[in-house]
């Protein structure tokens, strides 16, 4: 099953850290314009450095829809894949190998947790943003 694509964009702040990854989660700051609210829900940044990977996932009900872009900021690129699993089943959504960036909609095949797994097989290390909004319970780093 292929994710259905589409897009936007938004931001607050909480640091999350993963080996040598550090990521930011950023949610709307209170008193955020109406206007400000319908752009991205989360922004996650985090870096790479070569070989290191990184797991985000969003805990999302069945049939439930999520739009996301994420980047590799400046030059680079990363090895992705967007899956999910919950409740004794998985799924592999898409992967893709040296991509920049990519964006969407990722519809949830089941109740359960679906995001994505970065690596970095360059030479130097990366920074990405990942950028989210729709219905999702939460954003996570899984350990």
């Amino acid at each position: 099953m292929q994710p259905q694509r589409s897009l936007e964009n938004q931001a607050g702040n909480r640091p999350l850290k993963r080996g040598n990854s550090t990521a930011q989660v950023k949610s709307p700051a209170a008193g955020a314009s109406p206007s400000a609210q319908t752009r991205w829900r989360d922004e996650t940044r985090f870096t790479l450095a070569p070989g290191q990977g990184i797991e985000i996932k969003l805990r999302m009900n069945e049939g439930t829809k999520a739009a996301f872009a994420w980047a590799v900021q400046g030059k680079g690129a990363v090895n992705y894949d967007t899956h999910g699993d919950g409740g004794g089943r998985s799924i592999s959504y898409q992967k893709g190998r040296g991509v920049p960036a990519d964006e969407g909609e990722l519809v949830a095949a089941f109740t359960g947790n679906h995001g994505w797994f970065w690596r970095n097989r360059g030479n130097t290390e990366v920074a990405v943003v990942l950028r989210t909004r729709g219905d999702y319970l939460e954003l996570r780093r899984p350990l």
